[in-house]
């Protein structure tokens, strides 16, 4: 695929193109009116409907990273953080649009190749190098979230850890013994065994998210309460904390150094696509009612999670807002338990798409031959393949500008056209599209007024489409999806990535620092600059003036932010778990 405009020119010698069909298919509309999928709508592997792909959505979002929104809520006060928050969900679900919108003009299922299509080979390595370093820092952040939750379990199941050894050495000595058990499900190639782990994911959050709104309802009505905080040097101590709360945050530095905190917890752009191509009868209404939902559902979560933890915690709420806890709390120690346990199931599902990027990285950069010799067989299997469609498909690039759009008649397969322009009484139907062979990937095209959906727009519910036509493209990049590393790169590879996950967290002090850097680098990156861009590219040039200029400025806006709070994460790097005394704001209280 070229850049877009796009359109589409068909080879001669079709017996199934009829004579109007080179100028039908060669204006230049693209994306406007043809609809480009990767699997055919009524694929039979397209098995997931509306409510599992939501719920697939929601349990990408939340996670470990929920307990660090009490903290970013703290800085940035009550109106500022809801409004945050709020203001984060709107964003992304835009993006996710533009995702999916880049995807149907591409007929690209994947982000990095959806990348590649907009600004080519360079911009595909820096989509799969974020997909690494997000999967990484997420593995960090894992180690980070495992230690805060199991050294309390494990001080309370033996005391005479907290008399025998110091704070330091328990927490250095529990994250290990917990890389320990975790470490052979990540050396599996597969991992269809943990496939029902976003369920407990979920349910884990949920059950986190009572527990800390049972103990902020408790304190609801006196002036003062007790609460946990973990010092500098790990270890703890009870401190009173006032009921007063900030509208507005008192310090405007460590709100920008929170704010990226909001935009970690909506990021599932990565699962987005893949979740479009195995959607039921992927119309724009119903991807779009999935998005919408999902990001309405987890704005609910967040929201009260984030202010039930301010609540609880006041000035002193930690970057972990279960640090705020008594280790010996019954009904926390069982959400800890819950969640520590849940992070541990869900953590080789990280280490297998990291992996999986990493090795892609290093083939695409020449350190892995096997490469060549998989991606000659996937083209041979194309090329073998290639003579069951209709025509030949190519997208070409055009500089003509788009006047107006007219509709577009059907080009059938296997559908003779009569003389006279009309089809022929016994023309026989034509059938569906055919399944690539495993390893061969192909395109099918669909007019855009078909795959629209909505109430009132088109009655059609079946899940039946007649495809436009189908083609398998001529990029070699994208017979290239089937190729995984050997199993003994498999093993180094893991061995790797498991060992400078587990150091870079032994030194780190807070979570709220891998939260903030995350946030401040890759979730800006891939959450709102890249999907921006790529459809500025890709889809922008057949797109109304004002909504090219609002995707080049959501851009440009968030790229000074990230600028911004990555060197405040940069300035912050020894942040404590807790803020001390010292750090608590004295003015814009609201009193409880």
């Amino acid at each position: 695929f070229a850049s877009s405009p796009s359109v589409v020119e068909a080879s001669e010698g079709s017996s199934a193109v009829p004579p109007n069909a080179n100028l039908l298919l060669a204006s230049p509309r693209g994306p406007r009116q043809l609809e480009y999928l990767g699997r055919a709508f009524d694929d039979h592997r397209r098995s997931i409907a509306t409510p599992s792909a939501t719920f697939s959505l929601v349990a990408t979002m939340v996670g470990g990273g929920v307990l660090s929104l009490p903290y970013a809520m703290s800085q940035c006060g009550l109106v500022f953080g809801t409004l945050c928050l709020l203001l984060a969900a709107v964003g992304s679900a835009w993006t996710l649009d533009m995702l999916v919108d880049c995807a149907r003009a591409t007929g690209r299922d994947s982000f990095e190749l959806v990348g590649h299509a907009a600004y080519g080979e360079l911009s595909r390595k820096l989509t799969i190098g974020l997909v690494f370093l997000i999967c990484w820092l997420t593995k960090v952040a894992y180690f980070v979230l495992l230690t805060d939750l199991l050294v309390p379990l494990a001080e309370l199941a033996w005391p005479s850890l907290q008399t025998d050894y110091s704070a330091e050495a328990v927490r250095r000595g529990v994250v290990c013994m917990a890389a320990v058990l975790l470490s052979p499900m990540c050396f599996k190639s597969s991992l269809s065994s943990l496939r029902f782990a976003c369920f407990a994911s979920v349910g884990s959050v949920i059950v986190v998210g009572a527990v800390v709104g049972i103990r902020a309802v408790q304190t609801l009505g006196s002036s003062e309460h007790e609460v946990q905080v973990q010092k500098p040097d790990q270890t703890t101590e009870m401190v009173m904390v006032q009921a007063a709360y900030n509208l507005w945050p008192a310090d405007w530095q460590k709100a920008m150094y929170a704010f990226p905190m909001f935009g970690v917890s909506f990021l599932c752009h990565f699962n987005a696509l893949p979740t479009h191509q195995e959607l039921q009868r992927p119309t724009r209404y119903r991807m779009r009612r999935v998005v919408a939902v999902t990001l309405s559902l987890t704005s609910m979560i967040y929201l009260f999670v984030g202010i039930s933890g301010y609540v609880f915690g006041g000035c002193r709420t930690c970057g972990n807002i279960l640090l705020n806890f008594r280790a010996n709390d019954t009904l926390v120690a069982i959400g800890r338990g819950a969640l520590g346990m849940v992070l541990m199931l869900n953590f080789p599902l990280i280490c297998q798409p990291c992996r999986n990027a990493l090795f892609r990285l290093l083939c695409s950069c020449g350190f892995f031959q096997v490469t060549a010799a998989a991606s000659a067989a996937a083209s041979d299997a194309a090329g073998d393949h290639q003579e069951e469609g209709s025509f030949d498909l190519q997208m070409i690039s055009s500089p003509e500008p788009v006047h107006g759009e007219e509709p577009l008649p059907r080009v059938s397969a296997g559908v003779r056209r009569s003389d006279e322009g009309g089809s022929s009484a016994s023309a026989p139907s034509s059938p569906p599209p055919p399944s690539p062979p495993p390893g061969v990937a192909r395109v099918h095209v669909y007019r855009r007024q078909d795959t629209r959906g909505g109430h009132g727009l088109h009655p059609r519910t079946s899940s039946a489409l007649e495809a436009f036509d189908s083609f398998t493209p001529k990029d070699e990049l994208m017979q290239q999806s089937a190729i995984e590393p050997t199993t003994f790169q498999r093993f180094v590879l893991t061995a790797a990535l498991l060992f400078t996950a587990l150091l870079v967290s032994c030194i780190m002090r807070s979570i709220m620092v891998v939260w903030s850097v995350v946030g401040s680098t890759v979730c800006f990156m891939v959450g709102f600059i890249m999907p921006a861009s790529f459809w500025y590219k890709v889809v922008g040039p057949t797109s109304p003036q004002w909504k090219r200029r609002a995707a080049a400025g959501l851009a440009g806006v968030t790229s000074c932010l990230s600028v911004m709070c990555f060197v405040l994460a940069c300035l912050n790097l020894n942040e404590p778990p807790c803020p001390l005394a010292g750090d608590a704001p004295a003015v814009l209280r609201m009193q409880g």
